[in-house]
């Protein structure tokens, strides 16, 4: 790892954006190539005609909708440099940017603020552990004991 990637991989909530489902994945781009394999043969219209007489070609139009999710939830950095939560409205990135801080480590309230609200289903575990390991032990290969990033990947 070079030096300062560490830290520039690491969100303002706490979390390592390299862990993150959406980080330089390989998903996203075989979407995009099986999108267009499928519509360089038209098969929205094979589907159409089959569905009548298969329930698997009934939902072809909710197929599509993931696969366009899956095609748009890619990023090639981490939220600090323009990439991941950064492109939304992200409550917390302003928060920490309006207060003047690297991070939520930083603030005296991290533990109850709302904000979090938004990351509870996914990743709130790691997240609050995230954070208070950061705050107790500072960034020096604070990754290495860093939780993995999503809930059901919890021991």
């Amino acid at each position: 790892m070079r030096e300062g990637e560490e830290k520039e991989l690491t969100a303002y909530c706490g979390l390592y954006c390299a862990d993150c489902i959406h980080f330089q994945n390989k998903h996203s781009k075989l979407a995009g190539q099986l999108k267009e394999a499928l519509e360089n043969i038209d098969f929205q219209s094979y589907a159409s005609v089959k569905s009548p007489f298969g329930s698997e070609f009934q939902q072809y139009d909710v197929f599509l909708t993931v696969l366009e999710a899956l095609i748009s939830y890619s990023c090639s950095e981490g939220c600090r440099t323009g990439g991941g939560c950064s492109e939304e409205t992200c409550q917390i990135i302003q928060c920490c940017k309006e207060k003047g801080y690297e991070g939520c480590w930083e603030c005296g309230t991290f533990e109850t603020c709302e904000k979090f609200e938004c990351l509870k289903l996914r990743c709130e575990a790691s997240v609050m552990h995230n954070l208070k390991e950061i705050r107790e032990n500072g960034f020096e290969g604070w990754s290495k004991r860093r939780r993995p990033i999503y809930n059901w990947q919890q021991v």
